[in-house]
């Protein structure tokens, strides 16, 4: 019965962590505006999604608090259960929010045209219906990507975006108490 209340409060400290690092994004969400932006501007969030997952991710918490204060296999598998969907729509912000939301310096045009990533619409458009056309064209991009990159790290300026490290974490950890929880439930019985 120790080892089984050892796993709930591991769960329980995961649990606390991830939900710490998401109210850190959450407040990063809020201050950058984009809560009040929501989805009028492109890839932003949807503020129904977010609520539900934080919402069913801290019932899932609560439940747990109960289990491990009550012992009860009820409270655990209840909260697992609140948990799996709460996971599900942070997952699907993920490919939305990472990074999440900072203030970006956008590309002007006169950058875009001088070799930046950004492909326009003519040759995209000529590109989808031109088998020869498209081969050129990716093979241009892939050129310019690798000259755009070799540029940077030759400027010194790091590559690797430090602030995904946080969502990554959060996810991380959302996985770590799933299977935690998961298998002190399991040893409740």
């Amino acid at each position: 019965m120790g080892s089984s209340h050892s796993l709930a409060l591991s769960a329980l400290a995961v649990w606390l962590l991830a939900e710490l690092l998401g109210a850190y994004m959450l407040r990063n969400w809020i201050r950058s505006g984009a809560a009040r932006r929501g989805r009028e501007q492109p890839g932003g969030m949807s503020l129904p999604i977010l609520a539900g997952h934080a919402s069913l991710n801290l019932a899932g918490l609560s439940c747990w608090l109960g289990f491990v204060l009550t012992r009860s296999a009820i409270p655990a598998w209840l909260g697992i259960c609140l948990l799996v969907p709460g996971i599900g729509l942070g997952v699907s912000t993920v490919s939305i929010w990472t990074p999440y939301p900072v203030a970006r310096r956008e590309p002007d045009q006169s950058e875009e045209r001088a070799g930046g990533r950004a492909i326009p619409d003519h040759e995209l458009s000529r590109s989808l219906d031109d088998e020869t056309a498209a081969s050129r064209l990716v093979d241009e991009l892939l050129a310019r990507n690798l000259a755009a990159d070799r540029a940077e790290s030759e400027n010194g300026r790091l590559r690797l975006d430090p602030r995904a490290i946080v969502p990554l974490a959060h996810g991380v950890l959302a996985i770590a108490t799933f299977l935690l929880a998961v298998l002190a439930a399991i040893s409740a019985r």
